[in-house]
């Protein structure tokens, strides 16, 4: 507005100058009949510009009226523009390590979905039961915080492989989080925590655990995989000794409570557990129990598939709180390590691979593993008796859980799980006498009571299998006795032997 009214002042000027100078020359110009014609055409073009000056006072002035919103909205928006934050929030930090925002702003923007949207992504793997949505490319999202206006957006790239350049590279996804640079700080100290925690609420409130597994990618570079932990394991269902099964329930409640008491005493905030017994004795059980009872995560570490002491400390610090670290077999991974060892070192590669299990205990011992909270650590053996003394340390495995053959306690709850009987006599007093001088482990009684659905016949089926059990443990027995008999014999002959000579 300010433009126009001075564009119209200076019209107003030059028209009075104009004015003026058509006067002027009228006086001083002599009376002869060529300037006769010069004046008749000076005073034509003087009127032409009076009409001309005229004309934009009447009408530039009413379009530059109807012309400033216009310009004024363009000159804001350019304004605004100049002030836009832009953040970028990535899926992995790094190489491999998984960036936690990217994750609680995905499961946010779940909720912040417009009722307007057109496009979705639907899938269901084979081993989920539900459908999944997932963001299509430059999908678009709105939220206000506290009057503060964000504009997020989901992008995907696919980025192709340097090793295999036909085949279709590694995903990368990111969201782009646009607002005013003048909230710049509300965002990062008061917006995105409370995305970070609006994330925990809802995960806590309707948690699928996951178990993440190991994979190499094309570029053979390692990372964790996960789908939907499926296992139906409850502290209710598995055949475990009662006062056992409330003395570990007790420990973790205990430990997922005493965040303060770690923290005051100078400790990292983990725990570490050794399951061992005879095979079938449900050691992989307990841990599905003990990650659907708590909500947390298994990471399924294999030590054979790592090839340097660089990318087990890759794999492991990309693992999250409130997570628990399987490593099954620990006798059997000791011993391919210890193999390893004495074996002739061909190339740096294997020669890499000799200290995982030492370096896996030294790293959860060490500070590495103190930079995460609310860890559990569980190993598994068969037999306990082969593992070093130093990996059955307490801070190391705290707790040992003996996982025994079936007692008559684990064969009810069974029972109950399968068949839906709580009492059966006589046959439940049968199975008891067996049970007591038959090792059965709960995996053998689970295969006899799954023979059928009708009690009588299932029960039978398991007394059968249990005599058969015990008759063939019998038989190895009497083997075994025979045979130490027999070599007794011939030591003693040759000793007599040897005598005579």
């Amino acid at each position: 507005m300010e433009n126009t009214s001075t564009l119209v002042e200076h019209m107003h000027s030059v028209e009075s100058s104009q004015k003026r100078s058509y006067i002027n020359s009228v006086k001083k110009t002599p009376t002869s009949s060529t300037s006769k014609g010069s004046s008749a055409c000076a005073s034509r073009v003087a009127s032409l510009l009076l009409v001309l000056f005229r004309a934009m006072q009447y009408l530039i002035q009413p379009i530059m009226r109807l012309l400033h919103p216009i310009t004024h909205a363009f000159s804001k928006s350019r304004s605004s523009a100049d002030e836009l934050m832009i953040m970028q929030i990535e899926e992995y930090h790094g190489m491999s390590t998984h960036n936690k925002v990217f994750e609680a702003s995905e499961l946010y923007l779940h909720n912040k979905m417009s009722p307007s949207t057109r496009l979705l992504k639907i899938v269901q793997t084979q081993k989920e039961t539900k459908f999944a949505i997932h963001f299509s490319n430059n999908q678009e999202f709105e939220d206000i915080y506290e009057g503060v206006q964000l504009k997020w957006k989901y992008n995907s790239i696919s980025k192709k492989s340097k090793y295999y350049p036909s085949k279709a590279g590694k995903k990368q996804q990111f969201f782009e989080l646009r607002f005013d640079v003048k909230h710049k700080e509300k965002v990062m100290d008061a917006y995105l925590p409370y995305v970070v925690e609006t994330f925990k609420a809802m995960k806590d409130a309707g948690k699928i655990v996951k178990l993440h597994t190991l994979v190499r990618s094309e570029d053979y570079k390692v990372r964790w995989s996960a789908i939907n932990l499926e296992h139906p394991a409850t502290f209710e269902t598995i055949a475990m000794d009662s006062e056992q099964k409330r003395s570990v329930l007790e420990d973790l409640d205990r430990f997922v409570k005493r965040k303060e008491f770690y923290q005051r005493v100078g400790r990292a905030w983990k725990r570490g557990y050794l399951l061992y017994g005879p095979p079938g004795t449900g050691k992989s059980s307990l841990i599905g129990a003990i990650a659907n009872y708590l909500k947390f995560d298994i990471y399924d570490l294999q030590l054979t598939h790592l090839m340097s002491d660089m990318e087990l400390r890759r794999v492991l610090l990309a693992t999250t709180n409130k997570s628990i670290l399987v490593i099954e077999d620990i006798d059997c991974s000791q011993l391919k390590l210890q193999d390893r060892k004495n074996s002739n070192k061909k190339n740096d590669s294997e020669s890499n691979q000799l200290s995982l299990l030492g370096r896996l205990l030294n790293f959860t011992d060490g500070l590495w593993y103190s930079c995460g909270e609310e860890r559990i650590i569980i190993f598994t053996t068969s037999h306990k008796s082969k593992l070093d003394p130093a990996l059955l340390r307490s801070g190391r495995m705290d707790m040992h859980v003996h996982m025994s053959y079936c007692s008559y306690e684990g064969f009810k709850t069974l029972a109950s799980n399968y068949l839906g009987i709580k009492e059966h006599q006589p046959l439940f007093d049968e199975i008891e006498s067996l049970l007591q001088k038959t090792e059965v482990s709960p995996a053998q009684v689970t295969e006899e009571l799954m023979k059928s659905e009708i009690a009588d016949v299932a029960l039978q089926a398991l007394i059968t299998g249990i005599k058969e059990m015990n008759k063939r443990e019998e038989d190895e027995k009497k083997a075994k006795d025979e045979e130490r008999v027999k070599n007794d014999k011939e030591k003693v002959d040759h000793k007599q032997l040897t005598y005579f000579i």
